[in-house]
């Protein structure tokens, strides 16, 4: 991708940074990749520029606005003016109604999220002038949802349900934009979890960039689209001896998929009541199918580690007081399956390196609130003493 504005010069080229008291504790080396540096937060941004920059170059999209040019004030009049009073009482065109009084290319961005990835794309479609419009599944945390409004997003809320289900945030995202571009706009829907541009950025910037910085023996993540565990794995093992390790939350697919070779959790049997089967607190990690951009990078990963909640809540914790990193959720699970994946190599110069998602700031109204992490029938670790993390009970 090109950088037209600040927000995507920013994009990629982030620090990876070794962990010294974390590493001195486990005894081998253990280097995260600050994905959360990027303008957005996550390295979301990376793939949101890939995807938006195809839809443009393919024509699914306009050309970018220009700004300052003489006819800005009459693409934005002509835009935002044909969808300035329609109104059926249809709530699926009363959303891209709204959404489309922020286009001023006449292009709408749509996308199903579970939040960072609606925000980078909101970030970047407000540079360009095109409207976004994200469908958000009601099991995130709040500010994520703040974020994206604040940014010029149009958000719909839906509730948590299975892929198999009509209602199902990706499934809801789709259908808005086949009926934008049933109505004659350019409307794109992003499709993050299939669409390989995802894939193609992290196997091209992101990869490129770990082996650069820090040559790991080991390269531990979870996975979200999938998109950037495959990228990074295929350009780790096609440069070198890089063993890849999956970390899963409970009710994902991917864990057994990778050991046994069979897409199954025991959350399935919940099929039926066409709801989230996740059982986990994580946000934006595991997966309840095979995605296209997972598929890419299953033939390269070796080993999956399932964590759990708790030892997730307890890794943030002990991070945060050794560390002094306020991390998310599937940055904690990281750092489990990073301390678990170490320990299986030689003592000494061994190299693990995983990713810091994103920050803990998004995630204070459930993974860094007490009152949450009590009603899911967790521990919250003692303010100052904390808990041992269990992967960390044996060498401390």
């Amino acid at each position: 991708y090109s950088h037209h504005s600040a927000y995507e010069s920013l994009i990629g080229n982030t620090p990876c940074i070794l962990l010294p008291n974390l590493s001195e504790v486990v005894g081998r080396q253990i280097y995260v990749k600050m994905e959360s540096w990027n303008p957005g937060g996550t390295g979301k941004d990376r793939a949101a520029a890939c995807m938006i920059a195809t839809a443009e170059a393919s024509g699914l999209l306009p050309d970018p606005i220009k700004r300052g040019t003489e006819d800005f004030e009459l693409t934005l009049h002509l835009h935002q003016g044909s969808f300035a009073s329609a109104d059926d009482g249809d709530s699926d065109m009363d959303l891209i109604c709204e959404a489309m009084q922020h286009s001023i290319t006449g292009g709408l961005v749509v996308e199903g999220t579970s939040g960072s990835t609606g925000i980078a794309l909101a970030a970047l479609a407000a540079v360009k002038g095109h409207a976004c419009l994200v469908v958000l599944p009601d099991d995130q945390a709040g500010e994520k949802r703040v974020m994206l409004e604040v940014l010029g997003a149009v958000v719909h809320v839906v509730p948590t349900a299975a892929i198999a289900n009509p209602n199902h945030y990706v499934n809801v995202a789709s259908r808005l934009a086949a009926r934008a571009a049933s109505l004659g706009v350019q409307a794109v829907f992003i499709n993050q979890f299939e669409n390989l541009a995802n894939f193609a950025v992290h196997f091209e910037t992101t990869g490129p960039e770990i082996w650069r910085q820090c040559r790991p023996d080991t390269f531990v993540m979870s996975a979200g689209t999938g998109g950037t565990i495959a990228g990074v794995a295929k350009h780790l093992k096609e440069n070198g001896k890089c063993r890849i390790v999956l970390v899963d939350p409970a009710g994902s697919v991917l864990y057994s998929k990778v050991e046994h070779g069979v897409a199954f959790a025991s959350q399935q049997s919940e099929r039926v009541l066409l709801r989230h089967r996740y059982d986990s607190i994580a946000e934006g990690i595991g997966l309840d199918r095979i995605t296209k951009n997972m598929e890419q990078g299953l033939p390269f990963v070796d080993n999956a580690i399932t964590v759990s909640d708790q030892e997730a809540v307890d890794m943030a914790h002990f991070i945060l007081r050794h560390e002094g990193l306020l991390v998310g959720s599937s940055t904690a699970m990281n750092l489990v399956g990073a301390v678990r994946a170490a320990l299986q190599l030689p003592s000494g110069s061994a190299r693990v390196c995983t990713v810091i998602c994103d920050s803990g700031q998004r995630h204070v109204t459930r993974f860094w609130n007490r009152e949450f992490i009590h009603s899911r029938g967790l521990q919250w670790p003692r303010d100052g003493v904390g808990r041992i993390p269990e992967c960390l009970q044996g060498v401390m």
